[in-house]
């Protein structure tokens, strides 16, 4: 019997690997997304801080600490916006290499349903080929069999 090969084993092999490599990298991106999520977070409890604090000695305070109250304020909003960009871009980022990895995954299904197929029909070939055989020697022993009669 001759042994199954898959004419496209080496790319099917690329595409598990390229799938491997996506899965990878979405893994990184999820990874960088959740880390811009937490400085951001870390950004706002800052900001609710310095609000509290602020809220406690406000009636202490004096024009010169409000006007740097104020000033700090600004700064860290400046500094929310840029961070929400960040998560914005990570966000997307992930977003696109979860599309590259969907793709990935329906071209390897792709290729392995073909191999399902081919190897399908190779065995039915190959039964085929064994009927043939068997029908062969059937004959050739009713051959010999009605000569030696």
């Amino acid at each position: 019997m001759a042994k199954f090969t898959f004419s496209l084993e080496a790319v099917l092999r690329i595409k598990m690997q390229k799938e491997e490599s996506v899965k990878n990298e979405l893994g990184k991106a999820t990874q960088k997304l959740e880390a811009e999520r937490q400085k951001l977070a870390k950004l706002y409890d800052t900001v609710e801080e310095i609000i509290a604090e602020f809220n406690k000695k406000a009636k202490k305070t004096t024009v010169r600490k409000l006007i740097e109250f104020n000033e700090y304020l600004s700064l860290l909003d400046s500094k929310i916006k840029e961070q929400k960009e960040r998560v914005n871009c990570a966000a997307s980022y992930v977003d696109k290499v979860r599309e590259e990895l969907l793709q990935a995954v329906k071209e390897r299904k792709i290729l392995e349903k073909l191999k399902e197929k081919k190897y399908d029909e190779y065995l039915l070939e190959q039964k085929k080929l064994e009927q043939k055989a068997n029908d062969e020697l059937v004959s050739f022993k009713h051959k010999v069999g009605s000569v030696g009669d």
